[in-house]
């Protein structure tokens, strides 16, 4: 009796001896799997937090904006002319020097004109002598010694005269090559021997006793502007220096690039100012602008093709738009279409979010 008690001691013994590892790991495993689980719901939930981009939003709201309308541009001279030469020939005489000013209608260049003198010494005794015959028959056909038909042949070979004499002293006068307008010489292309023919170019004039520029003014802008409207024209190259004007023309057409051409005309003395220099102009006058208004900062990509992320309050996420954009002044872009007062876009953190993307408002600027 006591010996089966000690076997079956021995056997519940046995059986603890593996029982209890198991139960041990086990639980181990139980507490590994409740760890993960945890950390897999924490990770979770920041991948959540994570995906709510936090941003600035101001809204649109209608406003004036002071306008200060300055632009950038070339100094141009009243005229520039490329002078060319009428006739075909060899140059004989050069009468102008880089720098010398000159006068209308003062010769530049003389051609070689012998052949030309020839010709209209031919043409001339031409003339002369169709002129003796139309008058000879003339009194003939008045006797009645000459035919209606003679007198017409006459006729007609006087006036061929008339205009081969007319041609002859045209291509004359065109060995002189003159200035077309009063100026300064800036380029010198041909020389004394050089072989000239028609519509080669041999210098160029430059007429700089009147400054302008030619400004392209936005559409948005030019509606302030009028013809006579003062200007003030500041030099980066003359330091502390001011010089005025007015606007002279404004195109009556936009370019393709919805920009006007306009004109304006600088007020004489002119100083050191000098054409080719680079100024700003200022437009005085122009008045305040009144619209709906949003910051630049909100608008991504061109004022051509601008668009802008409004806060979507029901479902606090960003939503993308196409706008159409109007004049920038200070900062600040007029909206003409795709926005209502009150809507609200965001100005930081615009780059890093998209269409949906889920967001939070914040007061401090958002670093992109």
């Amino acid at each position: 009796m006591q010996l089966a008690s000690s076997t079956s001691l021995r056997h519940a013994m046995n059986r603890l001896k593996w029982i209890i590892p198991v139960l041990i790991g086990s639980g181990v495993v139980i507490a590994v799997l409740a760890h993960n689980k945890r950390t897999l719901q924490e990770r979770r939930s920041q991948n959540v937090l994570q995906t709510i981009i936090p941003v600035v939003a101001e809204p649109a709201r209608w406003d004036t904006l002071a306008r200060s309308l300055e632009m950038v541009g070339s100094i141009l001279p009243n005229n520039i002319v490329q002078v060319a030469s009428e006739a075909n020939g060899r140059i004989v005489a050069c009468n102008i020097e880089l720098g010398r000013s000159v006068r209308q209608g003062d010769v530049l260049y003389v051609l070689d004109d012998e052949l030309r003198r020839a010709q209209l010494m031919t043409a001339q005794a031409n003339f002369e002598k169709a002129k003796s015959d139309s008058a000879r028959y003339w009194f003939l056909k008045q006797q009645g010694s000459a035919t209606d038909a003679q007198w017409e042949q006459v006729l007609l070979q006087y006036r061929l005269a008339e205009a081969q004499l007319i041609q002859a002293r045209r291509a004359l006068n065109d060995t002189r090559i003159k200035a077309p307008i009063s100026g300064v010489i800036t380029a010198k292309r041909v020389d004394v021997g050089t072989m000239v023919n028609p519509g080669t170019v041999v210098c160029e004039i430059v007429d700089a006793s009147k400054l302008k520029m030619l400004l392209n003014v936005p559409e948005q802008d030019v509606l302030s502007l009028a013809v006579g409207d003062p200007v003030e024209v500041q030099c980066d190259a003359l330091p502390g220096s001011m010089f005025h004007g007015r606007i002279t023309a404004i195109a009556p057409k936009a370019s393709d690039a919805h920009t006007f051409p306009v004109e304006v005309t600088i007020t004489p003395p002119y100083g050191q100012l000098k054409a080719g220099m680079f100024a700003r102009v200022r437009f005085r006058g122009v008045k305040p602008l009144v619209g709906l208004v949003i910051p630049r900062d909100a608008v991504l990509g061109s004022l051509r093709d601008a668009r802008v992320f409004v806060v979507d309050s029901a479902t606090n996420t960003a939503r993308e738009r196409r706008i159409r954009c109007g004049a920038e002044r200070n900062g600040y872009v007029v909206v003409l279409e795709g926005l209502s007062a009150g809507e609200r876009v965001i100005v930081s953190g615009n780059n890093i979010v998209t269409d949906g993307t889920p967001i939070v408002l914040n007061t401090q600027k958002v670093e992109q």
